[in-house]
């Protein structure tokens, strides 16, 4: 049924229950009494929204884009999540896109998109530079970054990031209060923001306490679970002496653990582990860990409501937002001494 079965039924007027169905009852200071009885009927005549003719009178797709790197990555795929749940209640759809790093499916997505006309997008770009095609791509949707910020200061786009270096810095620092001297650091991509922040973190608190950086303990390659078991590989058949391992991120610290369990029972002592995001395998894995972990519900939140700050008001917004980590130590009371 239309509106018309929901009048019929409430006595309401067709702009109350109009308000009401897309959410507009508080902003009209519709009481909770009259929401509660339009809704009731909207049960009862099962009604639906016409989709495209709410989009064609707001003048919105009601679609949101959101693009992140890697879903298998719990990282992303919880601040996926997080993202969905809040744009939910404002009626928006989520159209998500896994781009897997890869710097042609992202332009590709991009491309796909801005066709499809959604009202904006959120974006955990694999791009360190501002796309070719920015000022055009900003032209027809609102963009927000989260997760990972362009390196180019005139790119002028709102974001939202964690402080990476800081929390890199704290890590390292972390373990060289716990006597660790020769520290190996297992990155992503070479020159991609994640990799080149959490890199300066590392390099700082080494700097500060005048301890070489041997480029032998030095590695990069990507984010994934393999790539960390093929550093930690490289690593070991170095011959290198190490005493203590910085993942660039939860991805690489699995990975890397495969040929660390082997290398710990052979010698029968632990190798001191620290990454990003490790706080669900604290105690699942029962061994020392230090971890950076990110402040997900704020990324989440921030990046939304930097979103809407340009779809609600149509301005600019070029804020950007860098949340503070918090360190997690975890079971360092079962370290092994090297």
């Amino acid at each position: 049924m239309s509106l018309k079965g929901i009048h019929e039924l409430t006595g309401f007027s067709y702009s109350t229950i109009s308000r009401v169905l897309n959410a507009k009852a508080e902003r009209f200071r519709i009481s909770q009494a009259t929401c509660d009885q339009i809704l009731t009927a909207a049960k009862q005549t099962a009604h639906r929204p016409n989709i495209v003719a709410r989009s064609l009178r707001l003048g919105r797709s009601m679609t949101i884009g959101l693009l992140v790197s890697d879903i298998q990555n719990p990282f992303f795929g919880t601040l996926a999540s997080k993202i969905e749940r809040l744009l939910r209640p404002h009626q928006y759809s989520t159209i998500l896109c896994n781009t897997n790093e890869l710097l042609e499916n992202e332009e590709s997505y991009l491309r796909v998109l801005v066709d499809r006309q959604v009202d904006g997008v959120i974006i955990a770009p694999v791009h360190t530079k501002a796309w070719k095609h920015l000022q055009k791509i900003r032209d027809q949707t609102s963009v927000v970054l989260v997760d990972r910020l362009f390196y180019d200061a005139d790119a002028g786009l709102p974001g939202v990031t964690s402080d990476n270096v800081r929390a890199a810095q704290d890590l390292t620092e972390e373990l060289i209060k716990l006597g660790f001297r020769r520290i190996a650091f297992l990155g992503g991509v070479r020159n991609s923001y994640i990799s080149i922040e959490r890199f300066k973190g590392f390099q700082a608190a080494m700097n500060h306490h005048s301890l070489p950086i041997d480029p032998d303990l030095l590695f990069f390659e990507d984010y994934s679970i393999d790539a960390g078991y093929n550093m930690m590989e490289r690593l070991i058949g170095s011959n290198g002496h190490f005493d203590a391992v910085l993942c660039v991120n939860n991805q690489v610290f699995i990975g890397a653990l495969k040929s660390i369990d082997r290398v710990e029972k052979a010698n029968k002592r632990y190798i001191m582990t620290a990454a990003f995001d490790l706080g669900g395998y604290c105690h699942v894995l029962q061994r020392p860990l230090i971890s950076a972990e990110q402040d997900l519900d704020k990324l989440a939140a921030l990046s939304v409501k930097l979103l809407f700050a340009q779809i609600d008001h149509r301005r600019s917004n070029t804020y950007q937002y860098v949340i503070p980590a918090r360190i997690n130590k975890c079971g360092l009371e079962r370290r092994i001494p090297a």
